[in-house]
């Protein structure tokens, strides 16, 4: 899978979980919804200031959002 198809679903994923529309996510990320909508399609990867943002607003980590397994014993 396309590394950054796969960051857009998971940060999908996880605004679904946490409940939040996309408006209020950007602005707590502090960008523009239509930035933060294109985080969502996959068509820009956010900058990793951005990315933390996310997670936190999210109640994640980052490694979530990648898709990056940090399991010790995996």
């Amino acid at each position: 899978m396309d590394f950054s198809k796969e960051l857009a679903g998971n940060i999908r994923a996880a605004r679904a979980r946490a409940d939040l529309s996309q408006a209020e996510v950007a602005s707590k990320v502090g960008v523009n919804v239509s930035t933060f909508a294109k985080y969502e399609s996959g068509d820009y990867i956010p900058g990793a200031d951005k990315l933390l943002a996310i997670s936190q607003v999210l109640g994640c980590t980052p490694n979530d959002l990648m898709g990056w397994n940090t399991d010790e014993d995996a």
